[in-house]
Parts: C-alpha cells; sequence; structure tokens
C-alpha cells in the first residue's frame, strides 16, 4: 500500500482509476479491490498499452509484484436498466459526499453468483430495477456507486457498490430494507437463481479517487 500510494498520481494519470478499498470483514483480509472505468475494450487495451511503455509504472509494477500473493481480474458491464430506474448516471460518473468529521465511509461490496445459463442475469437485472427504488427510499445514507455483472471472469456474477457513512449506517440501511415490502418480494423472485451471496465492508484508501 506504501508503494501504491506513491504512485497514486502516476495511476491515475495513465489509467481511468476510480476506486481502490481494502477489507474490513466480510471477504478475504490482506486484500485489496481496485476499479477503473473503459467505454470499451479498444480503449482499455490502448490504456494498458501505453502504461506498459512507461517506465515509472513499470518500476512500480515490478516493486510491488513480491508482495502479491494472488491476483484477480473481471470485466463487469454495468446496468443502464437499473442505473435509469434510479435515476443514477453510472459508476464513472459517481462523486463522493464532501468529508465531514468525523468521517468514517465505508463501502459494502455485495456479489450475487447466479446460475448457469443466458436467462440468470436479465431476471435479477429486471427484478432490481423495479425494486430497488423503494428500497432506496427507505435509505437515507446509501448512495449506489455501481451496480453490474460479470463479462469476462467467473460469469453469471452481479455486483453492487453501495457507499455508506459508517459501517452502523450500512447495517440500520439493510434492517430497514427488511421492512419495504416491495423489496422482500424482489428477494423473493430471484432468491431461487443465486447459488450464493456475499456481502464485504471496504475501506477506500487515502488516495482512492471514491471516497
Amino acid at each position: 500500500m506504501k508503494l501504491a500510494a506513491e504512485n497514486a498520481a502516476l495511476r491515475s494519470k495513465l489509467l481511468p482509476f476510480l476506486g481502490m478499498f481494502t477489507c474490513d470483514t466480510g471477504g478475504d483480509l490482506n486484500e485489496v479491490t481496485h476499479f477503473y472505468h473503459y467505454k470499451d475494450l479498444e480503449q482499455r487495451e490502448a490504456v494498458r498499452a501505453a502504461a506498459a511503455k512507461d517506465a515509472q509504472w513499470q518500476a512500480f509494477i515490478d516493486a510491488s509484484r513480491p508482495h502479491v500473493a494472488k491476483q484477480e481480474s473481471r470485466i463487469m458491464v454495468e446496468s443502464a436498466a437499473v442505473y435509469e430506474a434510479l435515476g443514477k448516471p453510472g459508476a464513472a460518473a459517481f462523486r463522493s459526499p464532501p468529508q465531514t468529521l468525523p468521517n468514517n465511509p465505508v463501502y459494502e461490496y455485495r456479489q450475487y453468483q447466479l446460475h448457469p445459463g443466458y436467462g440468470s442475469v436479465p431476471k435479477l437485472l429486471a427484478a432490481f430495477a423495479d425494486g430497488l427504488p423503494e428500497k432506496v427510499a427507505a435509505d437515507r445514507d446509501g448512495l449506489l456507486v455501481a451496480f453490474a455483472h460479470s463479462d469476462v471472469g467467473v460469469l453469471n456474477n452481479v455486483v453492487e457498490l453501495w457507499r455508506y457513512p459508517s459501517a452502523a449506517a450500512c447495517i440500520k440501511a439493510r434492517v430497514s430494507a427488511r421492512a419495504v415490502q416491495k423489496w422482500r418480494d424482489t428477494i423473493a423472485a430471484v432468491t431461487p437463481g443465486v447459488q450464493q451471496f456475499q456481502t464485504s465492508l471496504l475501506h477506500p484508501t487515502a488516495f482512492s479517487p471514491w471516497r
């Protein structure tokens, strides 16, 4: 993390960097998760090729590699239907609210692993686009950062990323959502298609654009 902090400005210069987080609980500890936004695969290839030619970036990669035990990369496609239902612009346009003290925001990273097949993801996305607005209306603190499904990597994987001012606010929002009948109906509709559901609480790094 020290090396990443020292090269944070370079990362933002070379890559469409959105956020970097460490896991607090609910997932593998000593794990770092970071997000980038590309408009298409062509842009991704061009940006990564340019970064590979940058000597300072390659020096950072070489220096950090001994500290990495495992690395995984996924390409996710955002859900326009969910964003439209909530009136949200998408992950690239998300801006963290101004910092206030005391301030210890957490990001809840929710992952759904669905059954194989072409219909699993569309069914969940349609159900969430229908049910999320009422859930959000009952949650004053949560901010949707990203909603997407996997295109490369483990398929039929759907993720949500939400920002809360604190871990306590996150849990309070979850309790409030359980009292919303429309949201309860949504969960009942999608649960048969879900193999596994995991939620993790993440802390943004000091140099993360998403704070």
